[in-house]
């Protein structure tokens, strides 16, 4: 995602949280050769593919990026210093 890469995948674990078919990536309904055959057809086939690639990075990068993960490990931080005072 990060790299521009359309996502196709179940959903499964934390897939849903990252994937919003349509917007982000495409959820497959099972990993059947069929099912994901008409998937690749129908991702191809979409009038904003790039619009959902774009979508994607710029989740990853504000979600998980280096400034988001160092936001979040200062935050979480500060939290568990002020438990010890």
């Amino acid at each position: 995602m990060p790299c521009g890469t359309v996502v196709l995948a179940t959903p499964v674990g934390g897939v849903p949280d990252l994937i919003r078919d349509g917007e982000t990536g495409f959820i497959l309904e099972n990993n059947t050769p069929e099912c994901i055959a008409s998937n690749v057809i129908r991702a191809l086939s979409h009038p904003n593919l790039g619009e959902i690639a774009g979508n994607a990075r710029r989740l990853i990068v504000q979600e998980y990026g280096r400034d988001a993960m160092v936001e979040k490990r200062r935050i979480a931080l500060g939290k568990l210093c002020k438990g010890k005072n």
